[in-house]
């Protein structure tokens, strides 16, 4: 099978020299200052794609869009050009899939995290009343046990690096506590823009 010899893959470009080249300001690994309107930290960038999130700026685009827009990259014949297209929407539509899941997964985290505040709260109560209360100290031992975890999950999915997210949504029950029981132990994450956020 032959290979393109235009596709994205096959152009050697650095996405984050690039965008030196255009005129943004890198900061951290996956975040940079926009050269096109002035915002700091708004352009969102992976190795292949960038994406500024200021609101009306239509700064984004691929690495190789971007080479060509710097006079860098050879224009592309037609074929290649619609190719090159549906690369990028592929790309964007599995972000936008990905995105859609990360919402999911929080909201339903949120929704367990605010339960287990109500059940301690409860529990707290019934206690005060009755310190004998075994069902509400058996509640309590469920909450102190889950909770932790639901904290560390939502700070991953909130904060964390894209890859760290990616493999939270691959593991299985083991995994996942595993990872849940590692952030944890350092307590807290690295982000998706090079920096820790703590467990709360």
């Amino acid at each position: 099978m032959q290979e393109n010899p235009m596709s994205v893959t096959a152009v050697d470009f650095n996405l984050a020299d690039l965008l030196r080249q255009a005129g943004a300001q890198i900061r951290g690994r996956n975040r940079a200052d926009c050269p096109r309107c002035g915002g700091r930290q708004t352009v969102s960038l992976t190795e292949e794609l960038f994406c500024c999130h200021h609101a009306g700026c239509n700064f984004k685009g691929n690495t190789f869009t971007l080479a060509r827009e710097l006079g860098l990259a050879p224009k592309l014949s037609s074929g290649e050009a619609r190719a090159l297209l549906l690369e990028r929407e592929r790309a964007e539509a599995a972000a936008q899939v990905f995105l859609a899941r990360v919402r999911g997964a929080r909201f339903g985290l949120d929704a367990l995290h605010i339960e287990l505040l109500n059940l301690q709260d409860e529990a707290s109560e019934r206690l005060k009343a009755n310190p004998n209360d075994e069902t509400a100290w058996e509640a309590l031992a469920y909450v102190y046990s889950v909770l932790p975890r639901v904290r560390a999950e939502l700070t991953l999915l909130s904060e964390g690096r894209f890859e760290d997210r990616q493999a939270w949504f691959e593991a299985g029950e083991d995994r996942g506590q595993e990872m849940a029981d590692r952030i944890l132990r350092v307590g807290g994450v690295p982000t998706f823009d090079d920096k820790w956020a703590a467990v709360e």
